[in-house]
């Protein structure tokens, strides 16, 4: 997108709902974005925009307004940051209409593993050096889960039945508790994992064990592009009544999720768990700094007298640890010995 002053010519060129934000205001829209948005000159920008920030070059991500799901885009103008909304493709499964094979290749996953278990200690007599084929073995079969979640909520994003569990959750402490998962896991990646946060609790109403996911998808991909020796982490700030999620690395940016193998699902499905709560999902890189991924969901608070602990079981894993099996892709093998599952 050409980065000259958008203040040069009109809004009203875009195709496409635009806006530019300045200060804290909208100092210019086009009609989509008013007529879609009830913006005006000088109002205040849409509450999907709060939160975030952008020092150079460009971001984005994904948004609900009027009902809909939109692709973001944000890029650093002389005059603000120019925000256009793009009409987002809907998310296609990659094996449509599927769901019993799915479930026939989670059972066969499990008989699998379950029979990995029974021979590991005639294996382990037989010498040590099986213990890596066994770890390895054990990592793929979390490999393979991943791909199947994954494979099953695209179908159901696709036709609609991916739906919220929503309650109320204490958003801190789920972080916190995501934070003392993964950190040892992290560090066995060699990767130092941090969790900052100037939040005692936050509470909020939402679906604990998809926004789990959409978190572990993030620092799946951070540990991943931060590789041994980097640095990631997870932090929490609350900003004008939303809730502000960044998972940072320290690796390459952009670049290096392009290079990086997978089916690429985990990402769309984050942006989707993210517009479920009515949030957005933004991607910024920057040279030297690797990248941000920031979520920004709105705080709907509960009601007190109904407050619960959040369950922590996000899918049908049958026995596999949710976490495992979202960090599968980037742990290594010796994470996944028998020893250390049990």
């Amino acid at each position: 997108m050409d980065s000259a002053p958008f203040s040069s010519f009109s809004l009203d060129h875009v195709p496409f709902p635009a806006l530019i934000v300045r200060d804290g205001t909208t100092a210019s829209c086009n009609s989509a974005a008013a007529e879609l948005l009830g913006l005006a000159p000088g109002g205040p920008p849409p509450d999907f925009l709060s939160g975030f920030s952008i020092q150079s070059g460009s971001a984005t991500g994904t948004c609900m307004a009027a009902g809909r799901s939109w692709r973001l885009s944000l890029s650093l103008q002389e005059d603000g940051i120019l925000a256009v909304l793009l009409p987002e493709d809907p998310v296609s499964s990659p094996f449509p209409g599927t769901a019993a094979l799915l479930e026939q290749m989670r059972q066969h996953v499990g008989n699998l593993t379950a029979a990995a278990q029974l021979i590991a200690p005639a294996l382990q007599e037989a010498g040590s050096k099986y213990d890596q084929y066994l770890a390895i073995m054990n990592q793929s079969f979390y490999r393979i889960m991943r791909l199947m979640n994954n494979a099953e909520t695209a179908g159901a994003l696709a036709d609609g039945r991916l739906t919220l569990s929503a309650g109320p959750l204490d958003l801190a402490g789920l972080c916190r508790e995501l934070y003392r998962e993964v950190s040892d896991l992290a560090e066995a990646a060699g990767v130092s994992f941090r969790f900052d946060s100037q939040c005692g609790s936050l509470l909020t109403t939402g679906d604990s064990g998809l926004i789990r996911r959409m978190l572990l998808c993030l620092i799946s991909n951070a540990l991943g592009a931060a590789k041994t020796g980097g640095r990631a982490g997870l932090r929490l700030t609350e900003v004008n009544g939303r809730a502000i999620l960044t998972v940072w690395d320290s690796g390459a940016g952009l670049d290096s999720r392009r290079k990086a193998g997978g089916a690429g699902t985990g990402l769309p499905i984050a942006r989707q768990i993210a517009a479920l709560h009515g949030g957005a999902l933004m991607l910024e890189s920057r040279p030297g700094e690797g990248l941000r991924a920031t979520v920004s969901l709105p705080i709907q608070r509960p009601d007190r007298s109904t407050l619960r602990t959040p369950t922590q079981a996000f899918d049908g894993t049958g026995g596999f640890s949710p976490v495992l099996v979202e960090l599968a892709d980037v742990l290594p093998w010796q994470v996944f010995r028998r020893e250390g599952m049990e």
